[in-house]
């Protein structure tokens, strides 16, 4: 049979298969046409960047999101995280642009996908290029950086602004790396283009905790108050996480208000209880859970950062200094001085050797009014602008200490010991040479 007759054969037999096929593991090698269509699928992955980032939904979210995205998270249609149920999410609204329309149109990159994903080198080409993943936050806030080593996270002037100032302050080493804004071809959309804080990591465990004792800003809160109105889906989101929190009326009503929402959203975590609270936890071997909501107590707390560290024991010495380090460093930061840091997290990242600790999330970040000091650690009123942020720092070392505290020692004995009472016996002799000379 000649070459070109088995070309033939291969171009026919090349069709997507049924919905429910699943390429089993004894799949063969790649074939010619598979390497021709995977360097397409680079060729487009990088031409319609455009395309591609059309599919995201959010032009300036202020929420606080992991940085780390997923790519296939761009494909989500809707956004189910609180604060788009709340409408709290884009504080620079007038700056949205219209991307529903020009979410329907097909890109070049979706159809050349349609092609190639039931390939079984797909999926490894997939994890292989996006080992990151989104653990809170808005979903389709994050793309692949044109660098390699970067990422892509939808851009909010107000945490650019954060980063800039960031990278001039004592805190730059203990904050992902800010590379500047990048805009997509069409001109449509922005982002800024930061370090990604996994590549130094080889299948890792990693955990994104919420920190202070309060995840909205002040002038959210005001503004849900301005003019209340009863939300059913806030009472469906309420009672499906504890049906004993509406009250009497609330139940005859099946509604409650915004600010009710918000403020009771926070009590029921370790949010108000510790300082901070656990958003997500993604495992090595690629398990992830953000089922924290109801997770308040110390107890739980240390039973779920167990699970976390349960095979890199070696990771909770390291975050603990770590930890410490980011305190001392928090006492001269300018930035830190100066900012009501809300909606911010601590990004744990461990494998089985290494172990670190981030900074992330500012969009929430803001600026201090010039007749406000606050300390960080005192208890919130409204008004007083305090974020609790060293509350949860501080609770998150107590926690990592009584862990490391609990974890067993192995102590290896010397090779020849010796009898004790020989010693002894040999102790006593030397006591009674001395006190004869």
């Amino acid at each position: 049979m000649s070459k070109a007759s088995v070309r033939s054969e291969n171009m026919a037999s090349l069709t997507p298969p049924p919905a429910d096929y699943v390429p089993s593991p004894s799949s063969k090698q790649r074939n010619l046409m598979e390497n021709l269509l995977v360097a397409k699928m680079e060729q487009a992955a990088l031409g319609n960047a455009s395309s591609s980032s059309r599919l995201l939904l959010r032009t300036n979210s202020a929420d606080s999101t992991s940085s780390m995205g997923s790519v296939s998270s761009s494909t989500s249609d809707v956004c189910k995280c609180d604060d788009c149920l709340l409408g709290i999410s884009d504080l620079d609204a007038g700056e949205l642009t219209d991307t529903a329309a020009k979410r329907n149109k097909p890109s070049g990159w979706r159809k050349l996908r349609n092609i190639v994903q039931w390939t079984p080198f797909f999926q490894i080409y997939k994890k292989q290029r996006y080992p990151w993943v989104q653990l809170a936050g808005h979903q389709g806030n994050f793309k692949a950086g044109p660098d390699q080593g970067t990422i892509l996270k939808k851009l909010s002037a107000k945490e650019e602004q954060c980063f800039k100032m960031l990278m001039n302050d004592a805190l730059r080493p203990y904050v992902p790396e800010y590379k500047g804004q990048v805009t997509s071809d069409d001109g449509e959309c922005s982002y800024i283009q930061l370090q990604d804080l996994l590549g130094d990591f080889n299948s890792p465990c990693v955990m994104d905790c919420k920190i202070g004792v309060r995840t909205y800003l002040e002038e959210e809160l005001a503004k849900a108050k301005e003019n209340p109105k009863l939300r059913k889906d806030m009472y469906e989101k309420m009672i499906q996480i504890d049906a004993n929190a509406p009250t009497e009326e609330e139940h005859r009503l099946k509604a409650v208000t915004k600010p009710r929402y918000m403020v009771w959203r926070e009590t029921i975590s370790s949010t108000a209880t510790l300082g901070f609270r656990i958003e997500g936890i993604r495992k090595s071997d690629g398990s992830s859970s953000k089922d924290f909501k109801t997770t308040k107590t110390r107890e739980q707390v240390i039973k779920a950062f167990s699970e976390f560290t349960d095979t890199c024991s070696h990771s909770i010495p390291k975050y603990i200094q770590r930890l410490q380090a980011i305190k001392a460093i928090l006492e001269t930061s300018e930035f830190f001085k100066g900012h009501e840091v809300i909606g911010s997290s601590l990004l744990f990242v461990h494998d089985r050797y290494n172990a670190n600790v981030w900074l992330i999330d500012f969009a929430k970040s803001l600026p201090l009014p010039n007749d406000i000091k606050i300390d960080h650690s005192s208890c919130w009123n409204v008004g007083n602008h305090e974020d609790g942020y060293l509350i949860g720092i501080n609770n998150l070392i107590s926690i990592f200490v009584t862990m490391l505290e609990k974890q067993r020692v192995c102590v290896t004995p010397p090779l020849n010991l010796s009898d004790p009472t020989e010693s002894i016996e040999s102790k006593d002799v030397e006591n009674e040479e001395a006190l004869i000379s």
